[in-house]
């Protein structure tokens, strides 16, 4: 029997998804009229990465619950079908927004434009949630992915929060706004990056942002990115530091942290010590860099790369 059919699904609050558009140029111009020399187009939002991401590595099969509407609505859930990803789309009177990326090949830098998304009604976020709750009985874990759409309610978060804890179900934040009513109990993992981390502390020392973390909220576990940094891992105890190794050939950062997510609560709910699942997670968003497409990687790749992680562990 496979890992997927022995473990059960984890379930991802993808609530603002979007439709991706990465244009690649050779030489970007600010201020200019700029060609693209190719592009990719697919389902993306942090919901959707995830599910990706997790899918690939093939340890536990993920389960989508996002919103939709409109034209890039219906482009979002025939590329998911596509894909095989499953999801369950709550339909909503707003349009789904589109995400242009733009990437300098010869820089490897990148400008992104999002367009607003739509505030879901009480009426769609309470149909998302019911099918959420509905699921639980039959989740290894949950993940909450990303923003909501512009202009609704956090008390989405919070509820799903609350179902989760309430079924004993161990529940990742990849997420930092207003998520504190989330983290007063039950089994919580936050993974977010730096910047994210002194934004939700007001503290810009590390170790002492985490420390406050560890006060303030109920967490079993905190990783922390930081692009091609040192990334970090806690579980108010002790702190463990990792050493990334240089990668060469970077094409896109897009979807690294959600990749990073869908590896890491994988590898926990299906028994891997935390510390080595975060070493795994990172050598998967370290390969997600090597395409254009966000949360898509090599597994065998990221295997390779997670080895090459250098782990040091002291006193938080």
């Amino acid at each position: 029997m496979s890992d997927l059919e022995s473990i059960k699904p984890i379930l991802v609050l993808g609530a603002n998804p979007a439709w991706q558009k990465t244009l690649f140029f050779r030489n970007f111009a600010y201020g200019d009229v700029n060609r693209s020399c190719r592009m990719e187009t697919y389902p993306a939002g942090k919901g959707v990465n995830f599910c990706r991401a997790a899918k690939i590595w093939g340890r536990i099969e993920p389960e989508l619950f996002q919103f939709a509407g409109g034209v890039n609505g219906k482009l979002l859930r025939d590329g998911l079908e596509r894909e095989e990803l499953a999801a369950v789309t709550v339909p909503v009177a707003g349009a789904t927004r589109c995400c242009t990326t733009c990437l300098d090949e010869s820089t490897r830098t990148m400008t992104e434009l999002i367009e607003p998304s739509h505030a879901v009604s009480e009426a769609e976020a309470a149909q998302l949630l019911q099918a959420f709750e509905t699921a639980l009985a039959g989740a290894s874990g949950a993940a909450v992915c990303g923003s909501l759409p512009d202009g609704s309610s956090y008390s989405i978060y919070h509820r799903a929060a609350e179902l989760a804890h309430k079924a004993g179900v161990m529940i990742l934040f990849d997420a930092w706004q207003n998520i504190e009513p989330c983290l007063s109990a039950g089994k919580n993992i936050l993974k977010i990056n730096r910047q994210e981390l002194s934004k939700m502390t007001g503290i810009s020392d590390l170790r002492a942002a985490l420390k406050a973390l560890f006060s303030r909220f109920e967490l079993q576990f905190a990783a922390i990115t930081d692009g091609a940094g040192c990334a970090y891992a806690s579980n108010g105890k002790t702190l463990f530091t990792y050493t990334l190794p240089p990668v060469a050939e970077v094409v896109s950062p897009l979807g690294c942290g959600d990749t990073a997510s869908a590896v890491l609560l994988s590898e926990v709910v299906a028994g891997t010590p935390f510390e080595y699942a975060f070493q795994q997670a990172l050598g998967a968003a370290s390969a997600n860099c090597l395409n254009g497409v966000s949360g898509s990687f090599d597994r065998s790749t990221a295997v390779k790369l997670s080895a090459k992680i250098t782990v040091s562990c002291g006193e938080l």
